[in-house]
């Protein structure tokens, strides 16, 4: 999932941050600052919080490139419908 994308929204996900991970880069929030941004800790956190079983927010170019730009893996996206890991691809 690497390099710029044209084309629109994607499937809905589920962002994921392992705050355990993240330095507090800010290439995440940079890339998709519609959807990720650093808390008053320095860290990563998606701006709506997302609890199992809630819809998530669409999977935009933005947002795939967020979660390969990460140079810590701190970021997984997972799928609304069957909960399936999308990105990284592990």
């Amino acid at each position: 999932m690497t390099g710029r994308r044209t084309a629109g929204p994607g499937p809905e996900v589920i962002v994921q941050v392992d705050r355990d991970r993240c330095i507090g880069s800010g290439m995440c929030a940079l890339t998709a600052p519609g959807s990720l941004a650093l808390g008053a800790d320095g860290l990563a956190r998606p701006l709506r919080e997302q609890p199992t079983g809630a819809a998530g927010e669409p999977l935009t170019p933005e947002l795939a490139d967020a979660v390969d730009y990460c140079p810590v893996e701190a970021l997984t996206l997972y799928g609304t419908r069957d909960g399936r890991r999308i990105s990284p691809a592990g």
